[in-house]
């Protein structure tokens, strides 16, 4: 199942990503923003019924489980306003209550994030305060490992992040973007594993 989620996954990040012409990665050439970024986030994720031998079905009750996130991001632009996302991402997932005498298991581990991304200036340049709004969408590539085991378990996601950049001109070329980041999870022992959450992104952009 994660082996088939892993390939539609890169299928989809390949073939939504617009191809650009020799012409148009030219005028990217002159135009586009190369962004080196590092992120911290936090949120919450959701954890819904345990499957597999031995796991009642309709016995455990969803619960909640505190993310924290650091990120690392490289945002290549393609042409026009869309860009080439590649992330490495170190995470970890605490335990959910142990009401009613079981838990989803804390885990911690890291990822590779490929994305597409669309952005745009909501203000004119000549703003003292430039404001950019975006979003980034593609999937990701997770080896964790659970908490007091030695066990490793891999999974991949989906996840799609709206942003909002803010950035003065008299810092140069470096910004501070809000982002909301919202993951789904591809579990084999979960019917479903999802986060959302708020990030905050130091951006240096090569103009």
């Amino acid at each position: 199942m994660a082996g088939k989620t892993t390939l539609i996954i890169l299928l989809l990040v390949v073939f939504v990503l617009p191809l650009a012409t020799a012409e148009e990665l030219s005028d990217s050439a002159q135009t586009g923003r190369v962004v080196v970024g590092l992120g911290l986030q936090s949120g919450v994720a959701l954890a819904d019924e345990p499957v597999g031998p031995g796991y009642p079905s309709g016995f455990y009750t969803p619960k909640a489980q505190a993310v924290g996130s650091l990120s690392a991001l490289l945002d290549i632009p393609l042409f026009s306003a869309f860009s080439f996302g590649i992330g490495l991402q170190l995470h970890g997932f605490t335990a959910s209550s142990p009401a009613g005498g079981w838990t989803y298991r804390a885990h911690w581990g890291g990822g590779l994030r490929l994305s597409a991304g669309y952005g745009f200036e909501l203000t004119e340049p000549s703003r003292a305060l430039r404001l950019r709004l975006g979003v980034s969408a593609g999937g990701s590539f997770n080896l964790d490992l659970i908490t007091y085991t030695t066990l490793f378990f891999y999974y991949p996601g989906i996840f799609l992040e709206p942003y909002l950049e803010f950035d003065n001109p008299k810092r140069e070329k470096r910004s501070i973007a809000l982002v909301l980041p919202i993951d789904y999870y591809f579990r084999r022992d979960l019917e479903f594993y999802g986060s959302v959450g708020l990030g905050v992104v130091w951006r240096y952009t090569r103009k």
